[in-house]
């Protein structure tokens, strides 16, 4: 038989039952529940959603899927009375949305049921990240790869934020927490607090998925990156400050540890250095880790630290494969470490104080804030301004080339956090996080033609705490299994 489309138009407000649809308002504007009730209970599959954008807008619709297992796992559909809850997240604030769900069944009659709904929310006061200098709007016609990025922002109590590519909120934590770390893994927001790791999914519902403290950790700091079966936490525990990393799985549990500090440590002293010299205990911030990265080619850590220079240890082993930074720092005094160094090829320059690595392409990206070192003597060059760069690793001829920056004109000095990311190829996001220096936090994207597709300026808070590094994320086509 010839499949059939239900196609309902309904404007609902919360708490107004429309038909057999009604809309309830959840923890923040940006989310909403609409139930409803499905009468083919054995054929249900999937609902779905998709947020319009506002007018004249060039970001691309939230499509969201969601398959019966999750919604059922979740305790947003029963089984045995057909009763149905979607949550719609991304929402704008303060406006009336145009939402369209589809219900999917596998029946041969019913195939699809849709509802096309306006859900009119409440406004938000977002303060900064609510009225942002514009720059230069999304671009009309630009092909960014991207349309969402989370900011992760520790200066209200909302991590992550998440906006749009026309600098519109559609997103705020609703643990309570602002955090530097933060992730979107496993299709939820990760987000550290004290010496917890909590789960935040997009409907707002949090929990807490593992404590460190039995394990010697007494904190975190900086960032959660991806890495090669879970996410790698930076931590401090009681006797390392900034220098310890945990890969963790989706449900917390610990998978590996690398403890830099005892990883230089030995090859300084097979290289006969004393690691006294150089490595230090906590609470001395001798190493200043603030980024990791795995890298699958030669299944290796890239990891950041910011006082000294980007090294890579083997993923299992933790031996040291090479060592990328400013040869006038401290650690290239000793030849245990300076073995490791990888030659610069003609043009390159060496990242000072980055942030943000990350391997696209089988390249070292990252965002190299020029500033030199504030514990390690001697302190190194400092610059006058920053830049993305992109390195090529040659492991043949144990050497770095620079293939990549981008230099705006004017220069932005950001001399600590900030982030730099590639999404598709050449679509770039970066954060100067204290542009100025120490004015304004900047949220620039570029496209694959290297056009500035929009750079918004909001008010620093807290030091780093407005967006200490912001990434792109992927909201046009989720799938919630």
């Amino acid at each position: 038989m010839a499949a059939l489309l239900c196609v309902l138009s309904i404007t609902a407000e919360p708490g107004q039952m429309v038909g057999n649809v009604e809309v309830f308002e959840g923890p923040t504007p940006f989310i909403h529940f609409v139930h409803t009730r499905v009468s083919d209970v054995a054929g249900f599959e999937s609902a779905q959603f998709q947020i319009r954008p506002k007018t004249r807008s060039a970001t691309r619709p939230i499509n969201v899927r969601y398959a019966r297992s999750y919604l059922e796992a979740r305790g947003y559909f029963d089984s045995t009375n057909g009763e149905l809850t979607v949550p719609v997240f991304g929402l704008y604030a303060g406006r009336r949305n145009r939402v369209i769900i589809n219900l999917g069944f596998s029946g041969r009659v019913h195939r699809k049921k849709r509802f096309a709904i306006a859900i009119t929310t409440p406004a938000y006061d977002g303060g900064t990240y609510s009225s942002p200098t514009v720059v230069q709007p999304r671009l009309p016609g630009s092909s960014l790869s991207y349309d969402f990025i989370l900011l992760k922002n520790y200066a209200d109590p909302n991590t992550p934020i998440i906006i749009d590519s026309d600098a519109e909120i559609r997103w705020v934590g609703t643990a309570g927490v602002g955090a530097e770390n933060c992730i979107l893994f496993d299709n939820a927001f990760y987000v550290a607090s004290g010496t917890s790791l909590l789960r935040t999914e997009f409907d707002g519902v949090t929990a807490v998925v593992a404590d460190y403290s039995g394990i010697g950790v007494t904190g975190f700091h900086h960032n959660i990156d991806p890495g090669r079966e879970g996410m790698i936490l930076d931590v401090d525990t009681v006797d390392q400050t900034e220098s310890v990393n945990l890969e963790v799985d989706a449900a917390g549990n610990v998978l590996r540890t690398w403890n830099l500090a005892e990883i230089i440590s030995a090859a300084m002293i097979a290289g006969g250095d004393d690691p006294s010299q150089f490595v230090h205990p906590a609470p001395t911030d001798w190493f200043h880790n603030n980024a990791s990265a795995y890298r699958s080619s030669d299944n290796s850590l890239i990891i950041s630290s910011r006082e000294n220079f980007v090294i890579a240890i083997d993923y299992d082993s933790g031996i040291i494969k090479w060592i990328l930074g400013d040869p006038t720092k401290h650690w290239y005094q000793f030849q245990s470490l300076r073995q490791f160094s990888l030659t610069l090829a003609p043009g390159t320059l060496p990242p000072i104080g980055q942030h943000a690595v990350s391997m696209p392409g089988d390249q070292l990206l990252l965002f190299d804030d020029g500033a030199g070192s504030n514990f390690q003597q001697p302190p190194g060059e400092t610059r006058t301004y920053s830049a993305p760069r992109k390195y090529q690793i040659d492991l043949g001829a144990f050497e770095a080339t620079e293939i990549w920056h981008y230099y705006p004109d004017p220069s932005v000095y950001s001399p600590f956090c900030s982030s730099v990311y590639e999404d598709a190829p050449d679509n770039y996001l970066i954060d100067y996080t204290l542009a100025g220096p120490f004015v304004y936090t900047g949220i620039v994207g570029l496209d694959a033609l290297g056009n500035v597709a929009f750079n918004y300026q909001y008010d620093e808070q807290a030091f780093c705490g407005t967006a200490w590094n912001a990434i792109q994320i992927h909201w046009e086509d989720l799938r919630l299994e």
